[in-house]
């Protein structure tokens, strides 16, 4: 058996050295270390050969120029060629529990394709939340999270040990941002069987520094990240990885976020601005410019963060 775990780096030469030893760290057999060096200046080639002298289950890959990091995480893809593999981005960790935890929910659920193992979200030292907050502990049915999912609680992609049959769903659409993740994760709950563990296995380091929070997006990007997505999931609908059921709430997500982000900025400057007018029809456009001027978001919003408390009660009194 043979287990890889891709860490896509640039540039963040400490903070590679204790995502490696944190992979290193697994009392498994089988495992391959695979570093994906988006061209790092820094002392990331030094790093590198001590910890490769030290322990050879490390293979580095050096770019020779800069690809970009959504390049570089999708190049793992072709790379994988063992029967488990992960991603682990460079400022994050995985305690020494993570694959024997995901290796024996695999051997207990033989007709799984992916194992999502908890992962707390830090700041610093201090422990914010997990994403597996929402979720039970167990065997989860294919269409059973899809809701979950595309209300934002799909599970950190960084603590999920996939099958290799899956490696050509691994891939990142530019488009989607700081969310691709999410897409990924969302169309392989539709289509695949999958198991949630609650063991605490990882951290997602949230400290300012990741590219999830370098760069607040602006309201026009925002809008296009909606647009992008509505538009991707209609073609996983046509291709049979997400049920059509779910198109309406889909839109409703959609026309949502254009509508939060034209409270920001107004609704012409996302019409004008934004890919609305390429990916909208006119007749919801319409209906979009009526509901922004009858302020209805502050409703929609309202009503979101109230379903998410009694959400949350629910599942603390199942508990």
């Amino acid at each position: 058996m043979k287990i890889q775990v891709f860490i896509p780096t640039f540039n963040r030469a400490d903070k590679l050295r204790r995502a490696v030893e944190s992979v290193l760290a697994q009392p498994v057999p089988g495992l391959e270390v695979v570093v994906l060096d988006n061209h790092s200046e820094d002392r990331t080639e030094e790093v590198l050969g001590e910890l490769s002298r030290r322990d050879a289950r490390i293979r580095h890959i050096r770019r020779p120029q800069n690809i970009g990091m959504i390049p570089n995480m999708n190049a793992i893809r072709d790379l994988v060629d063992g029967d488990f593999f992960a991603m682990l981005p460079d400022d994050d960790v995985y305690e020494p529990c993570f694959l024997e935890e995901a290796l024996e929910r695999f051997r207990q659920n033989a007709d799984v394709d992916f194992v999502a193992c908890n992962a707390l979200t830090k700041i610093g030292d201090r422990v914010e939340k997990s994403q597996l907050d929402y979720w039970r502990e167990g065997r989860c049915g294919k269409g059973t999270a899809v809701l979950k999912c595309l209300l934002g609680h799909y599970p950190l992609i960084t603590n999920v040990l996939f099958r290799s049959s899956l490696r050509e769903r691994f891939f990142f659409y530019p488009e989607l941002g700081n969310v691709a993740d999410g897409f990924i994760l969302t169309c392989l709950f539709a289509s695949r069987h999958s198991y949630i563990s609650k063991r605490v296995t990882g951290y997602w380091n949230n400290d300012g520094e990741n590219a999830s929070v370098a760069r607040a997006p602006n309201p026009v990007d925002i809008a296009n990240v909606a647009l992008s997505e509505y538009a991707l999931y209609r073609k996983a609908i046509s291709a049979g990885e997400l049920p059509a059921r779910w198109l309406p709430v889909l839109a409703l997500k959609r026309n949502l976020s254009i509508l939060m982000a034209s409270r920001k900025i107004g609704f012409d400057r996302i019409r004008n601005e934004s890919r609305m007018m390429e990916l909208v029809r006119p007749s919801t456009v319409l209906w979009l410019r009526l509901l922004d001027r009858a302020r209805v978001i502050a409703i929609f919003v309202g009503a979101l963060s109230f379903a998410r408390k009694c959400y949350r009660r629910v599942m603390a009194s199942a508990h």
